[in-house]
This record gives C-alpha cells, sequence and structure tokens, in this order.
C-alpha cells in the first residue's frame, strides 16, 4: 500500500512538472511578435552559447542586420548584465524580399539568433539583461522594444528544444573566409573597384546563390545586382557604394545550398578594374 500511494504521489507531481524544464526568459510579446532568451550551454570554443529566440505571426517579417531598402535594423543592449565581458550576437542568412518599397533582408515566422557570451569570471553565472529594439512589418512597420532577462548557468545550460534550436542556427551560420579562399564550395573569388562600386565574383557550386553586402562600419549598400553570366564558372554582382564618404572595408556574405561565408575586407586592398 505504502509503495502504491508512494508512486501515485510520484505520479501527480510529474504531471504537474512543466513538460520542459530548460532555462529560458518568459516570452515578452508585443503585438505580432515575441521574443525571449535562451540558455543554449556551451559554444564550440567553450564559450556560454545564449541567444536571441523572436516568433512572428503569419504574414508579418522582422530584419537582418543590414534591412535593404526599408526597415528597422535590429539593436540588442547587453549593458544591464552581470559578469558580462562580451555578448556578440550572431546573425543567420536573412530571406531576400522585394515589395514596393524595394528590396529587402528579412525573417519570417520564426529567428534564433546565437549570442556568444565570454563572462568575466568563468566559474560563476552570468546574469543576462537585454533590451532589444526591432522592428515587425506586415501591411504597416510597428517598433517594438522588449526587455528580458535570464541567468546562464555556470555549468553549461540545459540541452533542450530551445537550446538545440540555437546550436542548428549557429552551424548554419555564414563561417569567416578570407577573399579568394581555395576550401570549400563556397568563395568569394575576387572584388574589383568599378566606378562608384564593386565587381565582386563568387564561388557558389550550387545554383541560387545570394550575396549580401555591408560596409564595415554597418552603412547601408544597395543589394548586389547579378551580372552577365560568364563561362568561367564564376558568378559576377555589381555592388554600388553607399552615399557620402567611401566605407573603410566591405562585408559580403555568401549563401548557396545550405551553406554560408562571411569575408570582410579592406577597401584600400581593393584593386581598380583594368
Amino acid at each position: 500500500m505504502i509503495a502504491r500511494s508512494l508512486l501515485a504521489a510520484l505520479s501527480v507531481v510529474a504531471l504537474a512538472w512543466p513538460a520542459s524544464a530548460e532555462p529560458t526568459s518568459p516570452w515578452a510579446r508585443d503585438g505580432a511578435s515575441a521574443l525571449r532568451l535562451v540558455d543554449a550551454g556551451r559554444g564550440p570554443a567553450g564559450e556560454r552559447l545564449a541567444a536571441v529566440a523572436i516568433t512572428l505571426d503569419g504574414g508579418w517579417k522582422t530584419y537582418w542586420r543590414q534591412p535593404g531598402d526599408s526597415g528597422v535594423p535590429p539593436r540588442f543592449d547587453f549593458s544591464g548584465s552581470r559578469n558580462l565581458a562580451s555578448a556578440t550576437v550572431v546573425f543567420p542568412v536573412p530571406e531576400r524580399a522585394s515589395d514596393e518599397s524595394g528590396i529587402t533582408n528579412v525573417y519570417h515566422n520564426e529567428v534564433t539568433l546565437p549570442v556568444a557570451v565570454i563572462p568575466k569570471d568563468p566559474a560563476v553565472p552570468v546574469e543576462l539583461a537585454l533590451v532589444a529594439d526591432y522592428g515587425v512589418c506586415d501591411q504597416v512597420c510597428v517598433p517594438v522594444r522588449s526587455e528580458v532577462s535570464l541567468s546562464l548557468a555556470a555549468d553549461g545550460g540545459f540541452p533542450g528544444p530551445a537550446a538545440a534550436a540555437a546550436r542548428r542556427a549557429l552551424a548554419h551560420a555564414p563561417k569567416p573566409k578570407a577573399l579568394g579562399a581555395p576550401d570549400g564550395p563556397l568563395a568569394i573569388a575576387s572584388i574589383i573597384r568599378e566606378g562608384n562600386g564593386f565587381e565582386v565574383g563568387v564561388r557558389a557550386g550550387a545554383p541560387g546563390a545570394l550575396l549580401f553586402a555591408e560596409t564595415g562600419e554597418g552603412a547601408f549598400v544597395p543589394s548586389p545586382k547579378a551580372l552577365p553570366s560568364r563561362a568561367d564558372g564564376v558568378e559576377r554582382f555589381h555592388v554600388a557604394l553607399p552615399e557620402g564618404a567611401p566605407p573603410s572595408a566591405l562585408r559580403l556574405t555568401l549563401s548557396a545550398g545550405g551553406e554560408a561565408i562571411e569575408t570582410l575586407t579592406p577597401i584600400d586592398a581593393v584593386a581598380a578594374k583594368p
């Protein structure tokens, strides 16, 4: 009887316990979107890994770090955190959308942004506090501010579904790759200064390559335009310079076949077209 009573009591406790106890902040909902923080354990280099997760109602979108012809770039402020040396947000490759406002770089439905977290003292938790400012759009665009916080465990976190989503996002995020590097299927093969812009040659290894351009300072750059193909296997794009002072660097993100790379090149190192 005692054993049966104990089993029944444990069953009640199990039913009452939440299905997922992994550490996340509560969702901060604002209109058509919601945002939360996730403790994703350890990253590939031993750093702590967190994530900013955003969900969107059907038809709504939010923006990549360089929105495109319209939209609002997201801003993530971790300055209110404790035991935090640095927090670096990693952006997965966005979708490219086109409408009456022009060409934009966006996310629909949901997006997980990994955050590489370096603590001041690795032996104690990081009290992560985030103020997030981002825009969401459907027929109208709405600015959103969300404030969330989460304690990141010093022992590596909890391997639940939200943490797994953060790890997948990190695994598929653009990898740094030097200009002209020969290894792998993706490469920025060449950058040539041409008038008020650049001709960028890429090796994609798969159809449907997408190229995104930014300045090193994060200023707006119009979406690259595909140029006529040649027989050398290199796809070429024209990248226009932003208005104003020339940038110090060009940041290029190339995506094809489920892989992505990122190349940062000083403008002074780019040769002019002969």
